[in-house]
């Protein structure tokens, strides 16, 4: 288990990090969902979700192919 943070943009993004990368996250143009253990990033998101109704995971997956072309 790995200590994550699930934090939401000014823009609207969700971003899930973990380590070094979580560190001094928030910033001031984001706020905290979600921080708790872990087991990888899916389960991060999937417990940010329960938390905050406003993180879509299936909205975060169809946003997730469109940037990497898959289809």
């Amino acid at each position: 288990m790995v200590n994550w943070k699930v934090i939401a943009l000014v823009s609207g993004d969700i971003e899930a990090v973990s380590g070094q990368a979580a560190q001094d996250r928030p910033g001031a143009a984001e706020w905290l969902v979600w921080e708790g253990p872990a087991a990888n990033k899916t389960e991060a998101l999937q417990s940010a979700e329960k938390a905050d109704p406003r993180v879509d995971l299936e909205w975060m997956r169809i946003r997730y192919e469109r940037d990497h072309n898959i289809r």
